[in-house]
């Protein structure tokens, strides 16, 4: 909030002041916004993949946000699927992902549900839910089950 407001308001703003400074700082946060919008589709950015997802993405996202989703892309490429659980509507994968940090690497699992019939996604990193975008996880799940589009449900 207070990144917000730098330099529009200061410690001895009165009200009156108050209410004509956010109104600034709004016109300048929707002129920011749309100008990088413009500067987004006036600019192809290349896919770091052949996937259709990504390319959908590219076509509905700005720079800033296709970056974010292509890392995903690039990390998924440390994903596999190591099981699957079939349930009555909907199918439980186990998705390893080998991390890798300074001084060595570990496994980690995250459970990613996938309903076919209705293109619901869950993954138990909760990237989707935090950031907007679907996880490495995710996208490993809907590839292996030859998904090409991501439902507008999860472009936001």
């Amino acid at each position: 909030m207070s990144a917000f407001f730098d330099g529009y308001v200061y410690l001895k703003t009165s009200l009156k002041q108050f209410v004509e400074q956010y109104e600034r700082a709004l016109r300048n946060k929707v002129e920011k916004e749309f100008h990088a919008h413009f500067k987004s589709f006036s600019k192809m950015v290349p896919c770091a993949t052949q996937f259709e997802i990504e390319e959908q993405d590219r076509s509905v996202y700005t720079i800033s946000k296709l970056k974010e989703i292509q890392e995903e892309f690039t990390r998924k490429v440390y994903c596999d699927v190591v099981s699957t659980t079939e349930e009555s509507s909907y199918t439980t994968y186990d998705v390893r992902e080998c991390i890798i940090y300074e001084g060595g690497r570990r496994r980690k699992t995250f459970i990613v549900s996938f309903q076919r019939d209705k293109y619901d996604i869950f993954c138990s990193c909760h990237l989707f839910e935090f950031r907007g975008i679907l996880c490495r996880h995710a996208i490993t799940v809907l590839i292996c089950n030859d998904v090409t589009y991501i439902p507008n449900s999860y472009i936001l």
